[in-house]
């Protein structure tokens, strides 16, 4: 697994990149240095745009996910008024795991 994180001003968008199209695992948004309003975390997959969270100064700063995208293939824009830390990690690819559970069992006695 590697972090991943990224920082939106206000306005700003970021696409989703890796070197090997991983899966990224989005974690958390919160809001750095909150500023009055509100401030929405979108993504966008293809044509469609979609919400994820809503988080205002003194109310909800932040928001947990469970959620995962492909690399490439999305991106995360802030529509509000305070900048937007996000934080997560890149999936290692299924062949990868098995490459790895492959080599302890090898090592086992």
């Amino acid at each position: 697994m590697a972090f991943w994180g990224c920082q939106l001003k206000p306005g700003d968008k970021q696409e989703v990149e890796s070197k090997d199209g991983e899966v990224l695992h989005l974690s958390q948004a919160c809001l750095h240095s909150p500023q009055p309003g509100k401030t929405v975390l979108q993504v966008q997959d293809g044509k469609d745009i979609f919400a994820l969270a809503m988080l205002a100064k003194g109310k909800v700063e932040y928001a947990s996910f469970d959620l995962f995208f492909k690399a490439g293939q999305c991106t995360f824009i802030n529509k509000g008024t305070s900048e937007l830390h996000l934080t997560g990690y890149f999936e290692p690819k299924a062949e990868d795991m098995e490459d790895e559970e492959e080599e302890e069992e090898e090592e086992e006695p």
